[in-house]
């Protein structure tokens, strides 16, 4: 009903000035309400962080991936650790008991390659051990001794043994083939070894990083006393390998040489290969962690499958709300990182790290955006197409019979679908609308209409019917309470009762009344 009497009034105010079409002020208002709708909708996206959905649920990815990444890496470490320091201990008791024959110290074994010989057919058996049961690439233990100590290499050669696994594969098996790296050659005959096509016998341990400083140092415990190098080039191959150094002691407790295990960078690869998400390619990365900075060219890198990271680089590190940015150059990863425990021989930090590409999650994020743009464009569509088909259906009636009038077509043929509306058109028909609404006189309708809200006027109160006369001045509900002399929630019960009883649902309805009443000439039957 407050519809119909709405649109009563735009009709009486039609006749006084000149007005665009009723269609068109019906898209219009259509069309801004979907727009108000749309706009709201894509303010409560924003503000409850849909569009920000995609951050998020890359960091929980990251997150579960760097947490199961870092825990892999540091049991790996760990679990090496510990066997290296098993190796050592085991590697001590065949020194003291091959070593009192020759003399109290290490040293007295150089130049004595049968002595040297002995001591590594005992401790094959250790390391061959330690290699099939640990999860690495090699093992080797360094005695600080050589065969030769006139040879021009002398200083930085050292007698040992150092094994590998050769052909290494994803899965390593039991069987996996062993080769000789390092050594006197009769043991690799004894043993049926294949000697690796860039053997030599004694180490070059030169290339061994912290080697003299950890022979010149006390060891109290081997717990306190272990490293791990950074990368290391195996000499005369292609690969790249980390090593665990451990002290081997002698009977007085003197360092005699190192053991430990090698993890390779293929090795390492195998064991961290890349991880396929919605994002992209996920890497591995175990590195140094310095200056803000991810030292690729000195850690391990798992599978690079699918990305173009070059482990020879090092990353700059910026740091976001949901993810970090890595850069090199022009390329850059996107992931998260995180400190392991990590006897690093230096005294640096190292990190477990995951790193995307960051063009893969660019795409990524880019068709969910253009699924959320294309819906959102289709459903503000739908509604500016809504608009239009009801600002159609509801003016279309309407201006047909408006039409029909025009041409002097009868009213009854064309009927607009609303009463209130075919009657004022049968009424503007006969009579000029200004002439009629001046004169008083109204369709039977909406002269009813009219007379029964005059009629429950009665109903009221006198200060009912004295705060009615208020709202007649003009006056708002704000202002009542001063003007009656009593308080808001008072006039708010009057209120109630006044729209009760003259069957009104707000005020907006009792002031289109009243203005109705006012252009008819017909206020004075309210007072």
């Amino acid at each position: 009903m407050v519809k119909k009497l709405r649109e009563l009034l735009k009709l009486t105010k039609m006749a006084r000035k000149e007005s665009v079409s009723m269609q068109r002020k019906l898209a219009l208002y259509w069309f801004s309400m979907a727009a108000t709708v749309f706009g709201a909708l894509m303010l409560i996206f924003s503000l409850t962080g849909v569009f920000s959905n995609t951050d998020r649920e890359l960091r929980l990815s990251l997150n579960i991936q760097l947490q199961n990444t870092a825990t892999d890496i540091s049991n790996q470490i760990e679990r090496l650790s510990g066997q290296g320091i098993f190796l050592s201990e085991q590697a001590s008791r065949e020194l003291m008991e091959v070593l009192p024959a020759y003399g109290s110290r290490i040293s007295s074994l150089n130049d004595r390659p049968e002595a040297l010989l002995e001591l590594q057919r005992s401790l094959y058996p250790a390391l061959n051990t330690t290699l099939h049961t640990s999860d690495c690439s090699g093992a080797f233990i360094v005695l600080n001794a050589t065969t030769n100590t006139l040879a021009g290499t002398a200083e930085h050669s050292r007698s040992g043994l150092y094994v590998r696994y050769t052909s290494l594969t994803p899965k390593k098996s039991s069987n996996q083939q062993v080769i000789y790296f390092r050594g006197i050659s009769d043991i690799a005959r004894e043993e049926d070894l294949e000697l690796h096509n860039r053997w030599n016998l004694e180490f070059d341990i030169s290339r061994i990083p912290g080697y003299d400083e950890m022979m010149q140092t006390p060891v109290r415990r081997l717990a306190d006393a272990y490293a791990w190098t950074g990368r290391l080039h195996l000499l005369d191959t292609w690969e790249d390998v980390i090593l665990l150094c451990v002290p081997v002691l002698d009977g007085n407790g003197n360092v005699a040489g190192l053991c430990g295990m090698e993890l390779s960078s293929l090795y390492f690869g195998f064991c961290y290969a890349a991880v396929e998400s919605q994002f992209g390619p996920i890497v591995s990365v175990l590195a140094p962690l310095e200056d803000g900075q991810l030292l690729l060219d000195q850690g391990m890198t798992g599978r690079t499958e699918g990305t173009y990271l070059d482990v020879s680089n090092v990353l700059s590190i910026q740091e976001g709300e949901y993810y970090n940015t890595y850069s090199e150059g022009t390329n850059q990863y996107i992931g998260l990182h995180k400190t392991i425990p990590f006897a690093s021989g230096d005294g640096r930090e190292w990190a477990a790290a995951i790193l995307l590409p960051k063009e893969s999650y660019a795409s990524y994020a880019s068709g969910k955006q253009v699924v959320w743009i294309a819906c959102s464009l289709a459903f503000l569509l739908a509604m500016l197409v809504s608009a239009a088909t009801l600002s159609r259906s509801f003016a279309r009636p309407i201006a047909q019979s408006l039409a029909a009038i025009q041409s002097n077509i009868a009213i009854d043929a064309t009927p607009s679908g609303i009463s209130e509306i075919d009657a004022l058109i049968a009424f503007i028909k006969s009579r000029k609308q200004s002439q009629a609404i001046a004169a008083g006189s109204l369709p039977p309708d909406i002269a009813e209409l009219f007379d029964a809200f005059a009629a429950r006027m009665a109903l009221l109160t006198e200060t009912e019917h004295e705060i009615f006369k208020l709202y007649v001045d003009g006056h708002e509900i704000g202002e009542i309470p001063e003007l009656a002399f009593i308080s808001i929630n008072t006039v708010r019960k009057h209120n109630r009762n006044i729209y009760e009883k003259l069957c009104v649902t707000s005020r907006d309805e009792l002031m289109l009344y009243i203005e109705l009443f006012r252009r008819c000439n017909r206020l004075d039957e309210l007072l």
